[in-house]
């Protein structure tokens, strides 16, 4: 049986890639020692909800909406994984696949590569270029020549592996101290100081709650002044044994992601809008038949896995949902398509609002410690 601390002075309801990534970032500044921090996870240590039906697609550069709050995210949390992964390698040994090559947008009509055109030579994104049908022929040979009508070539954006990058946040923040209690889902919480957390295996108080727990969060929020609702919303993904060119980019074309992995595979990945089904073949079939035209190389490539999984989707507010509730209290959800992506960026600006509400706050001394 998992075995409780009693207390913590900071709690993150949620391991998966937002709630490990806000621990991480947590232990770089809090003496963890001092300032117990703690992560509560429902599911056991290899069971992946969200952050295992995501295929690591970092598109910032491509991005059409290029205004506001989501887009100025983005383009800070894809600075930060520049400097993350070789950060968390180091600390961990943990090798991180991080492909740099770019994501390369495939149109598959006339009217696509037309409007594609337009929208570059108007917003002009850094280091994105156009390629002809005929340039994406010659580069890469393994796209389908009867369904390209030229492409968008960001070669700024990125794609992690979920998996090895979330272990790693997790690793890391375990070395400075932070302690994960998997299998041990959170019951009801009730106000005190701070809160209290009730679990099967007991209670814990805790002075400041961050809920980071994806779809798990609605129920937990019963408690708040604002209770937050959030959808599921169906990712699927195919693995192929497939060896493609090295250097070879991530590809997008229809909403599907075709991702080369520098150990013989390709991932396969789409969001199906208004189907929230899980373990209906009939989507995973229609993804695999279009994937195949439109990269023909998979039409005789063994399927060596197949998943599904749903991500959560606000249901009355823009996502993703990144906010102080009260001095007490934070909420990190509802990323929906973006958690991998936003991941970063959200740690450090909970983070960032956690560290200045302990620093500010009438606790005895000595009970928050930074590393100095």
């Amino acid at each position: 049986m998992t075995v409780l601390p009693a207390n913590a002075t900071v709690t993150i309801v949620g391991a998966g890639v937002v709630g490990s990534a806000i621990a991480y970032e947590l232990s770089r500044v809090l003496d963890a020692a001092a300032t117990p921090i703690l992560v509560l996870e429902a599911q056991g240590e290899e069971d992946w909800q969200a952050t295992g039906a995501a295929l690591g697609v970092l598109i910032v550069h491509l991005s059409r909406r290029r205004r506001g709050r989501n887009f100025q995210l983005r383009q800070a949390s894809l600075a930060r994984y520049e400097t993350l992964i070789p950060e968390l390698e180091a600390q961990t040994g943990i090798q991180i696949p991080y492909q740099r090559q770019g994501i390369l947008e495939i149109c598959t009509t006339e009217a696509a590569a037309i409007a594609t055109q337009a929208w570059l030579q108007e917003q002009a994104p850094q280091g994105a270029q156009w390629l002809s049908a005929q340039a994406v022929q010659d580069q890469f040979s393994l796209v389908n020549p009867q369904l390209v009508h030229g492409a968008l070539w960001a070669t700024g954006d990125r794609q992690v592996a979920p998996k090895p990058f979330t272990q790693a946040l997790r690793q890391a923040a375990r070395q400075r101290g932070v302690q994960f209690r998997y299998q041990s889902p959170v019951r009801s919480l009730q106000r005190s100081r701070g809160w209290v957390l009730e679990l099967d295996q007991g209670s814990v108080e805790t002075e400041c709650l961050i809920l980071a727990a994806g779809l798990g969060t609605t129920p937990l929020t019963q408690a708040l002044d604002r209770p937050v609702t959030l959808e599921p919303v169906l990712g699927q993904a195919l693995e192929f044994a497939c060896q493609v060119e090295a250097n070879t980019p991530v590809m997008t074309a229809e909403g599907i992601h075709f991702v080369p992995l520098p150990w013989g595979q390709v991932w396969v990945g789409a969001t199906v809008e208004g189907n929230t089904l899980i373990g209906n073949p009939q989507t995973l079939a229609q993804l695999h038949r279009r994937a195949s035209e439109l990269w023909p190389v998979l039409q005789t490539a063994p399927l060596t896995q197949q998943w599904q999984g749903v991500r959560p989707r606000p249901s009355d507010r823009p996502a993703p949902i990144i906010e102080k509730i009260d001095d007490h209290t934070w909420l990190a959800t509802g990323h929906y398509r973006n958690g991998i992506l936003l991941a970063p960026v959200t740690a450090q600006n909970i983070a960032e609002s956690v560290i200045t509400t302990l620093a500010g706050s009438d606790r005895p001394q000595g009970r928050t410690a930074l590393i100095k």
